[in-house]
This record gives C-alpha cells, sequence and structure tokens, in this order.
C-alpha cells in the first residue's frame, strides 16, 4: 500500500467533525513529520465533509419524493465523511490542501 493512500476507519457512531482520528493519530509511535501528514490528510477530508454538508443545504427539497428524516441525515453525515477521507487521501483527487498543510507546517517540525 503506498504512503499516499490510507485505509478508511469507518465509525458509524462518529458524527461530522468527530476528532477521534486525530486522537488516535497523537498515540501512534511515529515521527513528528508522519504525523503531521496524517493530521493534514484527516484536515482536508473534514473540510470536503462539511463543504459537501453545506452544498448539501442548499438544495431545494420541496415537492421531494422523500422525505427528509433524521435517519437520512445521519446517513448523510456518514456519507460525507466517509467521501471527505477518500479524496483527502487519494493524490488523483486530493483538492491539494493537506499538502499545502504540510508544506506549510513542516519547517516547524524538528526532526527526528
Amino acid at each position: 500500500m503506498s504512503d499516499s493512500i490510507m485505509p478508511t476507519k469507518f465509525n458509524i457512531s462518529a458524527p461530522m467533525g468527530d476528532l477521534g482520528p486525530l486522537d488516535s493519530i497523537r498515540s501512534e509511535h511515529i515521527s513528528g513529520k508522519e504525523q503531521l501528514k496524517k493530521v493534514s490528510r484527516e484536515f482536508e477530508a473534514i473540510f470536503v465533509a462539511k463543504m459537501l454538508e453545506t452544498l448539501d443545504k442548499t438544495v431545494d427539497r420541496e415537492g421531494s419524493l422523500f422525505e427528509d428524516t433524521k435517519f437520512q441525515d445521519t446517513f448523510k453525515s456518514i456519507m460525507y465523511t466517509d467521501i471527505g477521507r477518500q479524496v483527502a487521501n487519494n493524490p488523483h483527487s486530493s483538492i491539494g490542501l493537506a499538502k499545502q498543510l504540510y508544506q506549510q507546517m513542516e519547517r516547524s517540525i524538528p526532526d527526528s
């Protein structure tokens, strides 16, 4: 498996913006730069998920075939979180935010 594509940890009970993945990165025994890489990708994933959630709110659902339910909202939140992680972890679909964050912040990480 390449370094740039990481498996998605799918947590069905995790709400959008759940910081659990970030806490798990902190507990891993890897270098500071590797942690920064993972955190940058997770930040991009959260950003993409929030962007999708915001775009979804602009859809006019008046006269829609399906009614909005709590379950549908939960499913969409899970789906947007997963799509965000897939986008952020794939070098061909990434929006480049993780790479930019990493490049800007790696100078502040001491070499280990």
